[in-house]
């Protein structure tokens, strides 16, 4: 979230930047890192939870407004915007990490099986997959291991445009009753799986059992853009305090095998609230989330959830004596604010370039407005 897809900037019809969804980006970036600092909130999976949520909310509907405007959705444009992205600032970051490795391997001795592994999972995107068979394959290395959740997101990017856009050819109503069987199936895996006795790794790391949380994002993104948007909009204003409530009640649960389908439902739908509630500019939520250190730690987020492990790792946070716990953060800080500037946001303006491209190219033909005296 995993911060990589919600960071994408939705500027769909009725939609666009709206300052209170990085505050969002915010808040799960520091349940996140909290969690690996201090051990609080319970457990990272919060965090998360709620960028898996905010990432199915904001892709699904670029993608229906690109199809409300263009009468399609070109997969080669998304799946480019995407890399554009992503890629750098991971690459950046498996760059430094497989030197460390090396000169590590050199001064100490010891094998580069693994950290090779792990670079190889990040690249594919199957650190997940990885994580979910241990201990039977390779294990991921400690600094990596966090890559689990982008690769979740992008297996489920890698199908999901094309079968919206299927889905889309026949109605919208369509997507939302797909949508609500994938999540009725995603939580029935994550029982089926508890109840065979299934390692916990195998629940919270696979593809199957993961995505109920994006799922609902997408599902929100459907429901907005249907005719039911007022009803859903006065329902979230209505359940904003108990949506507020149950949120601060699950920073408390460290879920195991047996509460894990219900924790992940309540917290998806809890972070949906919440989103609903981040696009009404006018509430006291919006407001909040909009300040600007909130703001900034937003869209800082992507780099600062790749960078933080692999400093807590290098300086030992966990192992160590706590005193390391606050340098390691600021390190930590200053990386993902060095990794913004100089590596993410090149490409970012890239990828704004590259959609106003595409969209200036599906836009129809304007009109040429009729000169006054008829020339």
């Amino acid at each position: 979230m995993s911060p990589s897809a919600s960071q994408e900037h939705a500027h769909a019809a009725g939609l666009g930047y709206r300052p209170a969804l990085d505050g969002i980006r915010a808040v799960a970036i520091a349940c996140v890192v909290l969690n690996h600092t201090f051990g609080f909130p319970a457990t990272g999976f919060t965090g998360v939870d709620v960028f898996f949520v905010l990432s199915g909310f904001l892709i699904t509907t670029l993608l229906l407004d690109e199809y409300a405007r263009a009468g399609r959705v070109s997969l080669l444009d998304f799946y480019r915007r995407r890399a554009l992205r992503l890629l750098p600032a991971l690459f950046v970051l498996l760059g430094v990490f497989l030197a460390y490795s090396v000169g590590s391997a050199v001064v100490r001795g010891g094998s580069l099986d693994e950290a090779l592994f792990g670079v190889a999972a990040g690249i594919g995107y199957f650190s997940n997959i990885a994580m979910a068979a241990e201990p039977s394959s390779l294990e991921m290395p400690n600094a990596l291991r966090h890559l689990w959740s982008l690769a979740i997101e992008e297996q489920f990017y890698l199908l999901w445009p094309p079968i919206l856009f299927l889905l889309l050819r026949a109605r919208l109503r369509l997507a939302m009753v797909v949508l609500a069987a994938g999540i009725v199936l995603s939580a029935a895996q994550q029982v089926r799986l508890t109840l065979d006795g299934a390692s916990d790794a195998r629940v919270a790391f696979g593809t199957d059992t993961r995505i109920t949380s994006i799922l609902i994002g997408c599902m929100l993104a459907a429901l907005l853009a249907t005719a039911a948007r007022s009803r859903v909009e006065s329902l979230g204003k209505t359940l904003a305090p108990l949506v507020l409530s149950c949120f601060l009640a699950l920073l408390f649960i460290a879920p195991d095998l047996t509460f894990f389908t219900p924790w992940v439902l309540l917290l998806g739908l809890s972070a949906a609230g919440l989103i609903l509630r981040a696009l009404d500019g006018g509430s006291l939520l919006a407001k909040a989330l909009s300040l600007r250190p909130m703001v900034f730690l937003g869209r800082i987020s992507y780099s600062l959830y790749l960078w933080h492990i692999p400093v807590y790792v290098a300086l030992g946070v966990g192992t160590t004596a706590e005193l390391m716990d606050i340098p390691a953060l600021g390190l930590a800080l200053a990386c993902a604010i060095a990794s913004y500037y100089l590596v993410e946001l090149p490409f970012l303006r890239r990828k704004r370039r590259a959609r106003a491209s595409s969209e200036a190219e599906a836009a129809p033909p304007a009109i040429p407005a009729l000169s006054p005296i008829g020339s």
